[in-house]
């Protein structure tokens, strides 16, 4: 090894800062069988289901495809066509101060939760390697395409949950940045930048190498029934220990001591860090969190930075931001947090998807469509007190729009194919409040006030049909339009006191984004494992898992001609 990459690495100084233990592959992976079940005990009930020995025959050791793996890949293709070996061109910039660069970047890879390249460094830094300088520069360009390609794209297609394979268009634009950057020796710098501009995005990599430094372990609590004050004996010690490893209990206490008032806090401060209701009781719920293994965390972790790389880079000058997980809507500005207000979203069996759209218009003091299940039970309430229309506000629609008055309304027509929409006008108990906001999207899914505001109050807000209800729509409106000077914010409560409903288009669409994200890095530097109330993490795991066990090996496109045209991870 080079005396300078030697004294880098041992100090623990440059990209990432890792020691020679990093260096030598002693990151703490879970082994294959203790991931899958991990994610097994822990998450959706389907993968509990799946043939575990299917599972687990589809996972290779723990050592990614790396050095080996693409010189084995360089050695077939130029057998397959020898003739290569001497016309293939390699980018001419790999200048021993550009490896060296990149050797230091590999050895970080790991921080980004994606599979080691540090074999792969090793092999670039090795005197005693005799590779030609031809096949050195392919292996660093190999190197590079792979880890950029992880970094800007992903391990996972996010739709198919099969391993990222990048086009022709994407290979040919990491190569310009690629050469860009060897031009400019900034190679090391080029590769940072393909990481995701998401703002908690480096807490969730300092969290990374906490886990890889201090290797945290703890003992689970034994199943039984919920505990409370005043309940004592092996699990009520258990409870403690394991909030001990949390950091939200001191490490001293009288053995034997019963569920007090000191231990009832800190079960509290752990279920509001997970948006647990904060009951202080060491329920079910608290009780499955509490016992989520290190290695699902590291499982859990990986996945949450891999959902981030697959976000899109431009989010918008002006945009909003929502993480379903945490309930927060967060308003963004040139590239500043400027507001955040706290949501409620769907239920698990209405549960809010996850998009992108354009926020085109709001609407003041809007009607509201009733949807299909709950417009069943209002027109059974409509039968049997035909009042109800009155006192409500409702009103009845076919299937064409068209008015339909309570008289011609034909009952049998009830359980068969029934003809007839619902809707309510604006007021008091709309639960659409005073105000909502559309992004037209296939789901249906829209931002509005609630009639429920006390609601906010609660830790846990999965309390919807779908939608998104706000806190403070009103200040959310006048931030939306403040770049329109005729709709100030006194225009707007003005307007959102009457009764007429008023449509106010945007002059500058503004974007939407829904997020599930399970683990978020606050800007204290604390990073919270929240409860995954969808239960959405479980496949995405078990695909990562696999994937970061074997990543698919790189390949390289042949020209017509027989020489390279750009190496790829197809």
């Amino acid at each position: 090894m080079r005396p300078l990459l030697l004294t880098l690495v041992c100090l623990g100084i440059g990209v990432g800062g890792w020691s020679a233990a990093t260096r030598s592959g002693l990151w703490p992976l879970p082994t294959p069988a203790q991931a899958v079940s991990s994610i097994r005990d822990n998450f959706d009930p389907a993968i509990r289901d799946e043939d575990e020995s299917r599972l687990l025959a589809g996972l290779r050791s723990t050592t990614p495809v790396g050095a080996d793996g693409m010189l084995a890949e360089i050695a077939r293709e130029n057998s397959a066509n020898p003739t290569v070996s001497n016309t293939t061109q390699q980018p001419s910039g790999w200048s021993a101060a550009n490896i060296d660069s990149l050797i230091i970047a590999l050895f970080d890879v790991e921080s980004h939760g994606l599979p080691s390249l540090a074999d792969v460094a090793q092999q670039l830094d090795d005197p005693a390697n005799l590779m030609s300088d031809s096949s050195r520069s392919e292996l660093a360009t190999r190197a590079y395409l792979r880890y950029g390609g992880w970094l800007r794209y992903g391990l996972l297609d996010s739709e198919t949950l099969e391993p990222r394979i990048l086009s022709q268009s994407e290979i040919d634009g990491l190569l310009n940045l690629m050469n860009a950057a060897l031009s400019a020796q900034t190679i090391a710098q080029s590769l940072a930048e393909l990481a995701p501009p998401v703002d908690d995005y480096p807490g969730l990599r300092l969290e990374m190498r906490r886990l890889a430094a201090y290797q945290p372990v703890w003992a689970g609590i034994e199943e039984g029934d919920d505990l409370g004050p005043g309940d004592e004996g092996p699990r009520v010690e258990q409870l403690r220990a394991r909030l001990v490893a949390e950091g939200l209990y001191a490490d001293s206490w009288v053995a034997g001591s019963p569920y007090d008032t000191l231990l009832q806090t800190s079960v509290r401060r752990f279920q509001g860090r997970v948006n647990l209701m904060p009951n202080g009781l060491m329920d079910s719920d608290t009780l499955r969190q509490l016992n989520i293994s290190p290695e699902h965390r590291m499982a859990q972790l990986r996945v949450n930075m891999e959902q981030r790389r697959w976000r899109s880079r431009d989010l918008g000058r002006r945009h909003l931001w929502i993480n379903l997980a945490d309930f927060k809507l967060q308003a963004w500005e040139d590239g500043e947090l400027v507001r955040e207000h706290q949501v409620m979203v769907g239920r698990e069996y209405s549960s809010t998807p996850e998009f992108s759209e354009m926020m085109s218009y709001l609407v003041l003091n809007p009607r509201w469509g009733v949807p299909g299940g709950l417009a069943a039970s209002r027109f059974r309430s409509i039968r049997r007190n035909p009042s109800v229309m009155r006192t409500e506000g409702y009103s009845i629609s076919n299937t064409d729009g068209e008015r339909v008055a309570l008289r011609e309304v034909d009952w049998g027509r009830w359980g068969r194919g029934w003809p007839y929409r619902l809707s309510q006008a604006p007021g008091p108990t709309n639960p659409m409040g005073e105000i909502k906001f559309i992004f037209p999207n296939a789901h249906n899914v829209y931002l509005h006030d609630t009639t429920a505001r006390e609601d906010f109050g609660l830790t846990r807000r999965d309390l919807s049909a779908g939608c998104i209800r706000v806190q403070d729509p009103m200040a959310l409106a006048a931030w939306v339009l403040e770049s329109q000077a005729d709709w100030p914010r006194s225009r707007i409560d003005e307007t959102a006191a009457g009764n007429a409903p008023r449509v106010v288009w945007l002059e500058e669409q503004l974007p939407v984004h829904i997020a599930y994200w399970t683990v978020v890095a606050d800007r204290d530097g604390s990073v919270r494992y929240l409860n995954d109330l969808y239960g959405r993490d479980g496949r995405t795991m078990l695909a990562f898992t696999l994937a970061f066990d074997a990543p698919p090996p790189l390949t390289a496109h042949r020209g017509g001609s027989g020489t390279l045209s750009a190496p790829s991870l197809d």
